[in-house]
């Protein structure tokens, strides 16, 4: 189905960056494919290899461009993807672009958008690089040393949401607004205009979004399980809550859901 490439960031960088992958369709038999990915809390930037336009978002009805930025998503977004396509991917933590090019997350939520448009053209110039280079370590090489540069010419936020996103982690998304202001000692106000402005996504959506992901993580490695535990294992308030969130991200009722996620989305470590 997909070809993958991974390699892991410089230990500098591993506090912004999850992995790079090089990423090939390889379809045998189909031309193209129709792929899900469920909401998730990943940003990626993506710099195409192949040919151009083999990468469709049939949700916003747009081909992804060569260098494009990409999610977060709080809602299911669909792609078709052709034969022939070769992209590198870097998946970012959430907030690292914020952290290290100083753009809000809005820009790109549920969408691809232009590097070159939100950051300018160094980032379609450092594309150009990679592309003029055919190996892979190499390419990773030149990424690596720009995010280098930018890290060290980082500025300093007193609105750091390291803690916060620890913390959500942490308790699978159960959390309250009031025990991330006791934790990080940052008022209500701040904590929700900085996640909006960082992750892309509102503080309550991204909890949601965290116990979600962490449901189906559970639901693809459990085989033997109880649908009607599922609830109060993951902090729903009670069934019924537990169905509609569900459905609301997955697309499907709980019991409806394949029990994995799509090849792509598992290709993208996502």
């Amino acid at each position: 189905m997909f070809k993958v490439q991974s390699f892991r960031s410089h230990r500098s960088l591993q506090d912004y960056i999850l992995s790079y992958l090089i990423l090939e369709s390889d379809f045998q038999e189909e031309a193209s494919r129709k792929m899900t990915i469920l909401p998730h809390l990943i940003q990626n930037l993506v710099f195409n290899l192949g040919p151009p336009d083999k990468v469709y978002d049939i949700t916003n009805k747009e081909y992804i461009g060569s260098d494009s930025i990409i999610g977060p998503n709080d809602t299911i977004c669909e792609f078709c993807i052709y034969t022939g396509m070769k992209n590198l991917v870097v998946n970012l933590k959430p907030g690292a672009c914020f952290k290290l090019f100083h753009i809000p997350a809005t820009k790109f939520t549920n969408k691809s958008t232009d590097l070159s448009v939100v950051a300018g053209c160094q980032l379609h110039e450092l594309g150009e690089q990679i592309r003029a280079c055919s190996n892979g370590e190499q390419q990773i090489a030149i990424l690596e040393a720009f995010f280098i540069r930018q890290l060290l010419s980082e500025r300093k936020y007193s609105r750091n949401l390291n803690e916060a996103m620890r913390l959500i982690y942490a308790a699978d998304g159960n959390i309250t607004i009031r025990q991330l202001e006791s934790g990080t000692y940052l008022t209500k106000r701040t904590l929700e205009r900085s996640f909006l402005e960082q992750t892309g996504l509102h503080l309550k959506t991204f909890c949601r979004i965290v116990r979600f992901r962490r449901t189906i993580e559970y639901i693809e490695k459990e085989k033997n399980f109880q649908w009607c535990l599922l609830a109060s294992r993951f902090g729903y308030s009670d069934q019924t809550h537990f169905i509609n969130e569900f459905r609301h991200f997955a697309g499907c009722l709980p019991h409806e859901y394949p029990g994995f996620r799509s090849s792509l989305e598992q290709a993208l470590g996502i």
